[in-house]
């Protein structure tokens, strides 16, 4: 059989299965968070060495997981991608291919604590008393990791955010995503199949992508990401569609869960493309009309 048809028909058999099998859903809490950390010396001037971020867990949680990685920048600007590639390892392998070593996370640039609080633990530590947490689930001096949770700690937990260094101030960049059981969800297989087309994107098979995309789209028309990815690929493909395809993604922006995220993720990846291929057909256009967009929000 030709390789092409091959891949597709592949293709479409994990879509059945994904269809008629799929019981659980990647569900993100926190998406992209960036937060800066003064040294511990220096935030007695100002500012501050630790914080704390509340994690609401939705009902049937199987397992949860955090990633983060640091920068010395106040705005970090990297993609975790957390969520999408749960999900993409989900239809790999359902929970057992879900093992925290498959996923990864951008190099750090200096050491982080990020420890797991309940929540009558909260004022501790944010007042530098005597406090607890979760050892075997806390993560210190870190540079980047991505740590699972598969036991029941309650239904509200915190992750304690501390910079361990006495003068260096240190960024970081976190993203919490729920592995939740679902019966039938139309909204979460429309991400799945959404997630599952920027992976194919990411590998250059962009028919692929398309298809997933619109799969996608059936099932949940509000996905802005989606719709950003395709019009991503319609630049790449240089047919003369980007611009019309950006232009309807930012109409039905308002539409979107979370739009000024989604905005800058699709602006993130234009200019990524700019630095590999400069000469795409639109693209500064296209990169100046999503820069005063994102103004706008």
């Amino acid at each position: 059989m030709n390789p092409k048809k091959l891949y597709l028909l592949l293709l479409l058999l994990l879509c059945v299965a994904v269809s008629e099998a799929q019981t659980y859903v990647a569900k993100t809490l926190v998406e992209k968070r960036s937060y800066y950390l003064n040294g511990g010396t220096r935030a007695v001037l100002g500012g501050k060495s630790r914080t704390t971020l509340k994690i609401d867990l939705p009902p049937n949680t199987k397992r949860w997981y955090y990633s983060f990685t640091t920068t010395p920048e106040e705005e970090g600007t990297k993609l975790l991608n957390l969520g999408i590639q749960l999900s993409a390892a989900l239809y790999g392998g359902g929970l057992a291919g879900l093992a925290s070593k498959a996923i990864s996370v951008p190099p750090g640039s200096g050491a982080a604590d990020v420890l797991v609080l309940p929540p009558k633990e909260v004022d501790h530590f944010l007042t530098k008393a005597n406090y607890t947490y979760y050892r075997d689930i806390s993560l210190e001096n870190a540079r980047q990791a991505v740590q699972s949770v598969e036991r029941n700690y309650g239904k509200t937990v915190y992750l304690g955010l501390r910079n361990p260094s006495a003068v260096m101030g240190i960024g970081i960049v976190i993203e919490v995503v729920a592995i939740v059981e679902v019966a039938d969800d139309p909204a979460g297989k429309g991400k799945l199949y959404g997630d599952l087309g920027w992976k194919e994107l990411e590998k250059g098979n962009y028919e692929a992508c398309l298809e997933l995309c619109q799969k996608a789209l059936s099932h949940d028309p509000n996905l802005g990401y989606v719709k950003f990815n395709l019009a991503l690929v319609h630049l790449i493909l240089e047919d003369g569609k980007a611009i019309d395809a950006y232009v309807a993604a930012l109409a039905d922006l308002k539409k979107d869960r979370s739009p000024k995220n989604t905005l800058q993720r699709a602006l993130q990846e234009v200019k990524d493309w700019k630095v590999k291929n400069p000469s795409l057909p639109q693209i500064d256009l296209i990169e100046e009309l999503l820069s005063k967009e994102l103004a706008k929000q």
